[in-house]
């Protein structure tokens, strides 16, 4: 109960602080209701969840250099390995 009460006076303290700062002003979003279509449309033609695998994947193998030496910097780090 005294926890309780401690962390709503928190609670009240922070939102007290969020209130002082001014409100954001509202943005136009049509840019991003442009990228939805445009996604849309591309989904008709192939699978979103195929085409993001195929760009993982893409992105992995021209990194793979790159994520190897970060694992054998890791495991180089680890005294019990060497």
């Amino acid at each position: 109960m005294i926890v309780e009460v401690i962390l709503n006076f928190l609670v009240g303290i922070v939102l007290g602080i969020i209130k002082l700062f001014p409100a954001i002003p509202q943005v136009n979003l049509d840019f991003f209701n442009w990228i939805i279509r445009v996604f849309s449309l591309i989904d008709m033609f192939v699978s979103l969840r195929v085409l993001s695998a195929c760009l993982v994947v893409i992105f992995v193998v021209m990194n793979a250099k790159l994520i190897w030496s970060v694992i054998m910097w890791i495991v180089r780090k680890l005294p019990i390995l060497k």
